[in-house]
């Protein structure tokens, strides 16, 4: 039988011919198209890989220049604690060849040849509480390079990990960076060392002005306590405010010396308030007619009696912006007022921090004087200005004056502002907390009147022969013959030998101080242990008043001694049936 194409019409096959040709034609580009399509992608692959091998080795290369050029240094350790790269510094430190000498090893393989057992224990310590905490500081001073020269640095350990540490082959690890700070500590001691240098240079240009003060000072009273013709008292005054006006600057530059390396004491303590408005009403009021103006004070009745805060402070406060009202005021008056106002009446800056503040004291004084421009507002509280110098020109001040009282107020937790009008006069304005005192004072307490002590046995020590005459001359106007010791030495012979009823111990004298002098009185035990020993000291920096308590002083009296001081500390440390009233 012949084949089915046979009998088959031509034009049919070649119907068919053509038609598995078009089938054949179809796949061979279906074919073609998979093959280009594989070919690109083997491109693709093959450009992905260079630009990863290139992003490598660039991230490689980014990685080794911060390795290499780190300041700090940083140490990367697995969750076993075992380090698994660092920092090239810290090859050079411990004189490592390669980082394989230090790869895989803990803390204490890697620094037993530099640092202390202590030091490598502490580091230890503070890798395990990074892994418990997260982070951890300490501070040290380290010598890894064995020079005999330490570094001080801040070392952090902070744990790091999580799912990104888990993708890289590790769940947890800690980097530890230690970042030499030792220029910045050598700077802050060289900044301390000269502090304290200021600070003792301060303290004795104290003494030795304050010395001759108080002979100056002390001499001009007792001279006014004694017969005395009108001429002769006039000069006397004018000694004294002379004196005075000295004594003011000189306080001025210590105060402002000890708020510039912030060592200024507030000292907080139960005081009459009114007590002391009165007195500077009294003081104030003479000085004010005498330059026949008119000084008016104002005390609301909301005003406490009592409070507690820095007496002295707000006294020098309040002194010193009524003694400028005196100065820069020529002509009409000067209206002091005081009240009580709630803490938050009012949009300044006083501070209640330990929330003891039952209200806000405020305190104006207003003066009908020249008053004061806008543009030199802003310069009025900076240290050493002053306004209008040549119309001021007979003015006596340093220009620190408003500096100090300022940051008095800000470290009382007040504050002190000023509205002005030039040519018309200015109100000066400050609040400060009111904390009631604990305990209302007294009439009784109050009572500083004069007083006889015929009976009471006191001792005097100074090495300067003029001061023992000053005090000596002072406490015989109470009736009290003292004793004078000269030295250190002198004064143990003499409290070895008699119970007195106070010691007046100079602080700085040659061969043995007053602080020696005084741990070697107190040795003695029984009367010698518990006599009142009363610093006699013109430092009054530093927080002098805390130095002397800590070597068993009793208290203090700063120099120049002035009868008032002296009248109080008799009253406070003599047995009270020694004095007598009248």
């Amino acid at each position: 039988m012949p084949p089915s194409g046979e009998n088959q019409d031509p034009l049919d096959q070649i119907k068919q011919l053509k038609l598995e040709n078009s089938k054949l034609a179809r796949e061979l580009r279906i074919t073609k198209d998979y093959f280009e399509k594989v070919n690109r992608s083997l491109e693709a692959k093959e450009t992905l890989g260079r630009v990863l091998t290139t992003a490598n080795a660039r991230q490689k290369a980014y990685t080794d220049m911060l390795l290499e050029s780190c300041p700090n240094i940083i140490l990367l350790f697995d969750d076993a604690r075992r380090l698994v790269l660092c920092t090239k510094n810290l090859l050079g430190l411990l004189g490592a060849p390669n980082f394989d000498y230090l790869n895989n090893r803990g803390h204490r393989e890697i620094f037993s040849s530099c640092l202390s057992e202590q030091d490598i224990t502490d580091l230890e310590d503070a890798a395990r509480k990074a892994l418990a905490g997260g982070r951890a500081l300490i501070n040290k001073w380290l010598d890894f390079a064995k020079t005999g020269e330490s570094r001080y640095y801040s070392i952090e350990f902070t744990a790091i990990g999580g799912s990104t540490g888990h993708d890289a082959g590790f769940n947890t690890g800690i980097m530890a960076v230690f970042i030499d700070q030792t220029d910045l500590m050598r700077e802050k001691e060289r900044a301390e060392a000269a502090s304290t240098a200021k600070s003792d240079f301060l303290a004795v240009m104290s003494h030795e002005i304050r010395t001759p003060m108080n002979a100056i000072l002390g001499l001009n009273e007792i001279l006014a306590r004694s017969e005395l013709n009108p001429v002769q008292t006039k000069h006397l005054s004018d000694i004294r405010k002379s004196a005075q006006s000295l004594l003011t600057i000189i306080n001025d530059i210590l105060d402002f010396s000890k708020i510039e390396a912030g060592k200024l004491e507030v000292i907080q303590s139960n005081y009459n308030l009114r007590a002391l408005l009165d007195n500077l009403y009294s003081m104030f009021n003479i000085l004010f007619k005498a330059k026949n103006l008119v000084l008016n004070f104002s005390i609301g009745e909301t005003v406490p009696v009592s409070v507690n805060g820095d007496e002295n402070r707000t006294r020098q406060i309040l002194t010193n912006l009524l003694s400028n009202a005196l100065k820069y005021t020529h002509q009409g008056q000067v209206d002091f007022s005081a009240w009580m106002e709630p803490m938050q009446a009012w949009d300044t800056q006083v501070r209640d921090a330990d929330g003891s503040a039952a209200g806000t004291l405020r305190f104006d004084i207003k003066d009908s004087g020249m008053g004061i421009r806008d543009e030199d507002t802003e310069k009025l509280f900076k240290p050493f200005e002053q306004l209008d110098t040549r119309k001021n020109r007979n003015v006596v001040g340093t220009g620190l004056g408003l500096a100090i009282c300022y940051r008095l107020c800000r470290l009382m937790g007040g504050d002190l502002w000023l509205k002005s009008e030039y040519g018309k006069g200015s109100v000066f304005s400050v609040a400060v907390p009111y904390v009631p005192a604990e305990e209302q004072a007294t009439d009784e307490e109050q009572v500083q009147g004069e007083f006889q002590a015929p009976a009471a046995k006191l001792l005097v020590v100074d090495d300067i022969d003029i001061n023992l005459e000053v005090c000596n001359a002072m406490l015989e106007s109470f009736g009290i013959k003292a004793d004078l010791a000269s030295s250190g030495r002198k004064a143990i012979e003499l409290a070895a030998k008699n119970n007195y009823d106070i010691i007046f111990m100079d602080h700085m004298m040659p061969e043995m101080d007053g602080i020696e002098t005084t741990k070697n009185i107190r040795s003695f035990g029984g009367h010698c242990e518990t006599v009142p020993i009363i610093a006699l000291t013109a430092n009054v920096i530093n927080g002098a008043g805390q130095m002397f308590m800590e070597n068993q002083f009793s208290g203090l009296l700063a120099k120049p001694i002035e009868f008032a001081s002296i009248n109080q500390c008799l009253r406070q440390w003599l047995p009270k049936e020694k004095i007598v009233e009248g």
